[in-house]
C-alpha cells in the first residue's frame, strides 16, 4: 500500500513539474493566433527550393519558424515578454543571454550528434520575436558567424 501511495505521489510531483514548465511548442502556440501577429513558416518544400541560393556547407536547414510582435498591442508582447523570460524546456540549452536596458535576447540550443539539431531565438523589449530553425548546424558555422567568417 505504501508503495502505491508513493507511486503516486510520484507521478502527480512530475505532472507539476512538467506542468510549470513553458515548452517551445506551447509558447508557439499560444501566440501564433494572436491578432497582428506576423508569422513566417518554412519548410520542406520551400526551403528545398531556396537550397542552390545558399552557401555549400555541411549545415543544413530544414525548416524556420517566426513570430514578430511589431504590430500587437502592448498587452500580447507584455504577455509574451513574461512568458519567454520565463521560458524554460529541459530539451534545450541556453547559449546566449543578453540582457540591455530596453532589450533582452536569448538563444537556446538543442544538440544531437555534435550537431545543433534545433536554435530558438527570443527577442523581448518593444519589439519581441520567436525565431526557431531546425536542421542540422554545425557549432563551427556558429563559431564562424561569431567571428564574422574570419
Amino acid at each position: 500500500m505504501d508503495k502505491r501511495i508513493f507511486a503516486v505521489f510520484t507521478c502527480s510531483l512530475l505532472a507539476l513539474t512538467l506542468h510549470s514548465q513553458t515548452s517551445l511548442n506551447k509558447l508557439y502556440l499560444d501566440f501564433a493566433h494572436e491578432s497582428n501577429v506576423s508569422k513566417v513558416t518554412l519548410s520542406g518544400l520551400a526551403m528545398m527550393l531556396a537550397r542552390p541560393f545558399m552557401d555549400e556547407t555541411d549545415s543544413k536547414i530544414s525548416s524556420i519558424r517566426a513570430l514578430s510582435f511589431d504590430e500587437c498591442t502592448q498587452d500580447v508582447k507584455d504577455r509574451f515578454n513574461n512568458s519567454a523570460l520565463h521560458f524554460k524546456d529541459d530539451r534545450y540549452e541556453l547559449f546566449v543571454n543578453s540582457n540591455e536596458k530596453d532589450e533582452k535576447v536569448r538563444i537556446f540550443f538543442k544538440f544531437q550528434d555534435n550537431m545543433i539539431r534545433e536554435m530558438v531565438i527570443m527577442t523581448m523589449g518593444d519589439s519581441p520575436a520567436l525565431i526557431h530553425l531546425k536542421g542540422k548546424i554545425k557549432p563551427s558555422d556558429i563559431e564562424n558567424l561569431s567571428n564574422g567568417r574570419k
